[in-house]
């Protein structure tokens, strides 16, 4: 028998895209380590960057880039790939909201429509 996973984490399973519904590392009931994220969050050297989600401190999530460095992320500054190709590597497809000039990220359905959204899902629903 597997243990639970600590701080909704898991290190089984498949990487998340970004869905309707799931839109950032926050939204994910459970985080697998190694999730590619991107990064919107408050530390001007890695904002825009990509990096993968590795464990939470507290809070505060961990993400790792390709150069080792790590910071703490609150889960809702990292976004979610668009997609995942068989090999592994996540697609990034990140747009600014007409709207509310928030970033986020499309979904594969979003990506393969006839005409992309403008606006976050937030200013959508609103």
């Amino acid at each position: 028998m597997m243990p639970t996973p600590l701080f909704g984490t898991s290190s089984s399973g498949q990487f998340s895209c970004a869905t309707a519904a799931h839109h950032t590392l926050r939204d994910l009931r459970t985080k697998r380590k190694g999730q590619p994220v991107f990064v919107v969050g408050h530390v001007l050297a890695r904002k825009g960057q990509e990096g993968s989600f590795e464990v939470f401190n507290d809070r505060l999530a961990i993400v790792k880039f390709s150069d080792g460095g790590a910071i703490g992320y609150d889960p809702r500054e990292l976004l979610l790939p668009a997609e995942i190709d068989d090999k592994g590597i996540a697609y990034f497809e990140i747009r600014p909201c007409r709207q509310c000039e928030q970033l986020f990220p499309l979904t594969a359905e979003d990506c393969e429509a006839a005409e992309e959204p403008t606006d976050c899902p937030e200013c959508r629903h609103s």
